[in-house]
C-alpha cells in the first residue's frame, strides 16, 4: 500500500522534526557548585564555564552565587547545566566591603584562569576555594 504524497511528505517532515528536537549531540548535565573567597562565601559573582577543545556546537554556560556562595550553570536557550565536555572556569566579580572597597577576584580565577573542569553525565558538583592573596 503506497501513502498519498501528502501524509508521506508529512510523515517524513515530523519524523526529521523529531530527531532535530530530539537526537540533538548536546548531551546536557546539571553542574552546581560553591564558591568561596578567604573562605567565605561569596554573592554575585559571575562564574562562567568556557568550553575547551572543538566548541563548534558549544558556547559558556553560566552561574551567578547566591548569599551562600552556591552556583547553578544555565546554558543558552534557558537550559539547566552544561553540554558535556571540558571547560576553562573564569570566575568574575568582588564583594563590596563595609568600608566600601571591594574585594575582587584575583586574575588567576578569570582572564588568567588556571581552573579546568569535566563535566560529566550525572551530577556534577564543583566547589571553588579562592584566595584573593
Amino acid at each position: 500500500m503506497r501513502l498519498p504524497f501528502r501524509t508521506a511528505s508529512s510523515f517524513a517532515f515530523l519524523l526529521s522534526l523529531m530527531c532535530v528536537v530530539g537526537c540533538s549531540g548536546d548531551s546536557m548535565a546539571p553542574v552546581t557548585g560553591v564558591v568561596t573567597l578567604d573562605g567565605k562565601p561569596v554573592s554575585g559573582l559571575e562564574v562562567n564555564f568556557e568550553p575547551t577543545g572543538d566548541t563548534k556546537d558549544r558556547t559558556t554556560a553560566t552561574g551567578y552565587t547566591q548569599e551562600d556562595g552556591s552556583y547553578s550553570l544555565v546554558y543558552p536557550g534557558f537550559k539547566e547545566g552544561a553540554p558535556l565536555g571540558e571547560y576553562i572556569v573564569r570566575i568574575v566579580g568582588g564583594e563590596a566591603l563595609d568600608d566600601g572597597t571591594a574585594k575582587r577576584v584575583p586574575a588567576e580565577y578569570n582572564t588568567d584562569s588556571t581552573l579546568k573542569e569535566t563535566v560529566t553525565s550525572g551530577e556534577n558538583k564543583f566547589d571553588f576555594e579562592l584566595t584573593s592573596k
